[in-house]
């Protein structure tokens, strides 16, 4: 079970809202913030947007832009995870994230699995050009080597004895912070007897955008964690709730149309009487990345692929599936995407500086990946990723130092949600050939079809026969009309 499961992020940004010495704005993304929510007396302004799915990433950093530039911080959330598509064409926060110039926080509790799950958090940050830092919520502090005996706390840590007394989660009774890759930048207690009266002795100033941070803030800032980047395209924000922060400073608002349901409420905040300034942040300019000698990015003489002959049997098998997933299966059905723009497939094939099978193209042209959780899954649970996906994944993949699993010529187009992908072979002689490839097992092309089309070819025979892919996967519906894999 994931150790942070009951990890609540609205109790941090509630926590960091309280701590601020600035007027603070709350952006949610997919959810409504609730009366008794911890988050809304703290919050000097409050964004909900609601229908995600309908809201471009273009729109979406309008929007936080523009509150920036009316509150000193702005906290965003989205608690569908920081790698989990939730908006128009499949962009995530992490997207977001860089669209804005943000950074994250990654809150842990004290879960027995947590140093594992924070250096991934931190790892996919990483590779996304995101620095991130840590708060915990009811985790014990390191030992202290001074102290008289154990069980002392730091200042606004839970205080916990050797059987675990006290603590968000008893199970892990010898877990301190001593094993996180990066110092915490806050510390929430698991026991709040004043409830969030006393967050401001809980971050470092730095966090709480107070004036003369100390000499130590812009170390802190530094830090990056000493992880190896393994199976860092985890469904990461099961295990945790992440926030980006954004502290105040100069922001660009543009207007924009749409009819995303948006809503922005100015809620009481006794607290701004007590405003004492902003720490100013400079413009960034954000560039077109540079090739490097792993992955390079829009490396020079890559000849992008346009549909061909294989454009006939991609659309007939997605027919096929289409047509099935109609009359059986209609949540999946509505799973499916509409078509990626030709040039955006372009665009990102400069981009990856790989050229895309003619197949691959083809079925991105009639569906750009599919949306939500389990919504369609190519057998037995791989889901089908959009344009965006297919290049978060391919280059936190080719962040991992010495991945010897990975080449750079290797597409992924389909996910687990556990870091395996599946891929299509793009080197020299791989003839864009579908394979399987995952951090843990290595990548492997034994029992996947030749290519994309025969992939797609062989999913609809399953379907419309009942017998099982590769003998192994047999179709299923479940109650709620959503396509599923059997393992027999």
């Amino acid at each position: 079970m994931a150790t942070s499961a009951d990890v609540d992020w609205r109790i941090a940004a509630g926590a960091v809202a309280a701590a601020a010495e600035v007027p603070v704005a709350v952006v949610v993304i997919g959810v409504v913030v609730g009366a008794d929510d911890p988050v809304r007396p703290h919050a000097a302004g409050l964004l909900e947007l609601t229908d995600a799915g309908r809201l471009s990433l273009a729109r979406a950093r309008e929007l936080v832009l523009a509150v920036r530039r009316a509150y000193g911080m702005v906290l965003v959330a989205a608690p569908a995870g920081m790698l989990v598509p939730i908006g128009e064409d499949g962009w995530h926060l992490a997207d977001l994230t860089a669209a804005v110039g943000g950074s994250a926080l990654v809150v842990t509790g004290p879960g027995p699995d947590s140093v594992n799950h924070v250096a991934l958090a931190l790892g996919a940050l990483a590779g996304h050009g995101i620095s991130g830092s840590v708060i915990t919520i009811g985790v014990p502090p390191a030992p202290d080597p001074g102290a008289a005996g154990a069980g002392q706390s730091a200042p606004g840590a839970a205080a916990a004895d050797a059987t675990g007394a006290g603590r968000a989660d008893p199970g892990a009774a010898d877990f301190t912070e001593a094993g996180l890759p990066v110092t915490p930048i806050g510390r929430i207690p698991a026991e709040r007897p004043g409830g969030l009266a006393g967050a401001a002795a809980w971050f470092h100033p730095v966090l709480r955008a107070a004036p003369d941070p100390g000499p130590d803030a812009a170390a802190l800032r530094a830090q990056r964690p000493p992880v190896d980047g393994r199976k860092v395209v985890l469904a990461l924000l099961a295990v945790f709730a992440v926030l980006v922060l954004l502290v105040c400073g100069m922001a660009w608002a543009g207007a924009g149309g749409g009819d995303t349901r948006e809503s922005l409420e100015v809620v009481p905040a006794p607290r701004l009487s007590a405003y004492i300034g902003v720490v100013p942040v400079p413009t960034r300019t954000r560039t077109r990345p540079a090739a490097s000698a792993t992955c390079p990015q829009y490396a020079a003489g890559v000849a992008v692929t346009r549909p061909d002959t294989a454009t006939i049997r991609v659309n007939r098998a997605w027919q096929r599936i289409e047509k099935w997933l109609g009359v059986h299966a209609p949540a999946s059905a509505q799973a499916l995407r509409p078509g990626a723009p030709a040039d955006r497939i372009d665009e990102v094939q400069r981009r990856m500086s790989v050229a895309f099978p003619p197949d691959l193209v083809a079925s991105l042209r009639r569906h750009d990946g599919a949306t939500g959780v389990s919504g369609f899954e190519l057998p037995p649970f791989f889901a089908p990723e959009s344009l965006t996906g297919i290049v978060s994944d391919w280059a936190v993949k080719c962040s991992v130092p010495a991945a010897d699993w990975w080449q750079r010529q290797f597409v992924p187009f389909a996910a687990d949600g556990s870091g395996g992908s599946l891929i299509v072979d793009q080197r020299p002689g791989g003839h864009g050939r579908v394979g399987e490839s995952d951090p843990e097992s290595g990548t492997s092309f034994e029992r996947w079809p030749a290519s994309v089309a025969e992939l797609l070819e062989l999913t609809a025979d399953a379907l419309e026969t009942g017998r099982p892919f590769d003998g192994r996967y047999r179709p299923r519906v479940t109650a709620d009309g959503r396509l599923d894999w059997a393992i027999e």
